[in-house]
């Protein structure tokens, strides 16, 4: 068992999904992979593992929608996670047996840290944040928290020091959205 920090973005996308083609997942994976932003198996079928989240914000808007036949809906999810500095989530809808994009909930480029139990909620402690094992804090909050002497004391003391650098990365991370928080579950 793990705890996860990452950031999330609470509001709600206005771009409503994108439905394409499995030839544009290939295409968009194949793109993303080229540049060093997907990170897969080589036996990975992309019909399979059609539910991730993706970086979109390195790459240009016409570069990205051209992958999608310049569809409408494509272009307001893309444009959306653009402006808003947010990756794009792909699914598949087993109901309707369709491949469906979306503005994600996680800022572009964010870090996230992967936990044991044990470190997990000995981190959530040092913070003062409580030992449930989900939960979330404003970004602000995250970045005060980390700014106080005796947070980051109390981290060291407790041997979690490794963790305040990832911790600071994950605090420092840029976004215009201002719903920000980071989740841990």
């Amino acid at each position: 068992m793990s705890i996860t920090f990452s950031l999330a973005v609470q509001q709600r996308a206005v771009a409503k999904p994108a439905i394409i083609t499995a030839r544009q997942l290939a295409a968009f994976r194949a793109f993303a992979r080229e540049r060093g932003e997907l990170i897969e198996d080589d036996d990975d079928d992309p019909l399979v593992s059609a539910s991730f989240e993706a970086r979109l914000c390195p790459w240009s808007l016409a570069s990205i929608c051209a992958l999608f036949d310049h569809d409408e809906a494509v272009i307001a999810v893309v444009e959306e996670a653009q402006f808003r500095g947010l990756t794009i989530r792909f699914w598949r809808d087993d109901a309707t047996r369709s491949i469906r994009m979306c503005v994600g909930s996680s800022p572009d480029g964010a870090a996230e840290i992967d936990l044991s139990n044990q470190n997990g909620y000995a981190v959530l402690e040092a913070m003062g944040l409580g030992t449930e094992a989900c939960g979330d804090i404003p970004l602000d909050d995250l970045r005060a928290r980390l700014g106080k002497p005796d947070i980051r004391k109390a981290m060291t003391d407790n041997g979690l020091h490794s963790y305040l650098d990832r911790l600071d990365r994950i605090a420092a991370t840029s976004t215009v959205a201002d719903d920000v928080r980071m989740v841990w579950g």
